[in-house]
């Protein structure tokens, strides 16, 4: 991470874990990358603050509000199966292993709660399936999240992935 940064930096010192940080909140290219770290030391700079981790989150926060990134049935389709691990084309395939079903069910879900997309739509494009298993998916998926310990911090997880 220094090796990259130190020529942009110019001698100014950025505590390790601010770089690191920013590094994995900021993760979708170079640009918005180095944006952030303008940000930050401008705030710094300005304010006559120290460039601290809670700055860095207070900077992270007002940036990540501004670029709301648009989250559609195939990104989450994909950050599912990157979680659990599957291929995406896996989605599709008929068959009853719990974790293909599973996984085809909390996008679904995520896929309903997200985008606005309509209920044909979704199982179309994730599994070719009908807006009738899209709907029990999500039923499952909702009673799961109120009953399973396990399965509820499955779901906070991968939402943070794709919010995020």
């Amino acid at each position: 991470m220094k090796n990259i940064l130190s020529g942009f930096l110019n001698g100014i010192e950025i505590p390790e874990e601010v770089l690191e940080y920013i590094a994995s909140h900021i993760n979708s290219n170079v640009r918005e990358l180095e944006g952030g770290l303008i940000s930050l030391l401008a705030q710094a700079t300005l304010n006559k603050k120290e460039i601290n981790v809670e700055l860095a989150i207070k900077m992270i926060n007002k940036l990540v509000k501004c670029s709301v990134k648009e989250i559609t049935i195939d990104y989450i389709a994909k950050t599912v199966c990157d979680y659990f691990n599957l291929p995406v084309d896996s989605l599709g395939i008929k068959t009853r292993k719990r974790e293909t079903v599973q996984a085809r069910q909390i996008a679904m879900y995520f896929s309903k709660s997200m985008t606005k997309s309509s209920l044909a739509t979704i199982g179309s494009q994730i599994g070719g399936k009908d807006h009738a298993t899209v709907l029990h998916a999500c039923r499952t998926v909702a009673n799961l999240k109120d009953t399973d310990k396990n399965f509820k911090v499955f779901l906070d997880e991968i939402e943070n992935r794709l919010k995020y």
